[in-house]
């Protein structure tokens, strides 16, 4: 599974991204992980399968959504700030459908 991380700035989400990378691989899963900022996010429409939206720009779901092109949803504050990655894998895998 392909996954994008938006957030302000494509830094703090960092973090996240590698526990997502780690988690998938440690179920035997194959993820492709990367964060951008949101004003990039508009390059990456078509390139992904999901994308998940960090808490903090939760305002510009609607936004991104429209720009990237996919499923699109904001993570949980709290599987953001703990750098869930098993949360927020099984998140963009339901989003996925």
């Amino acid at each position: 599974m392909k996954i994008l991380v938006v957030c302000n700035a494509g830094m703090s989400s960092s973090i996240l991204v590698k526990k997502i990378g780690e988690y998938a691989k440690s179920i035997g899963e194959e993820a492709t992980v990367q964060a951008v900022s949101s004003a990039a996010a508009g390059d990456e429409a078509g390139k992904w399968d999901v994308c998940l939206l960090a808490p903090q720009i939760r305002y510009a779901l609607d936004d991104v959504k429209n720009k990237v092109k996919m499923p699109t949803a904001c993570v949980d504050m709290r599987v953001y700030a703990m750098a869930d990655g098993k949360a927020a894998y099984e998140q963009a895998k339901a989003l996925k459908g």
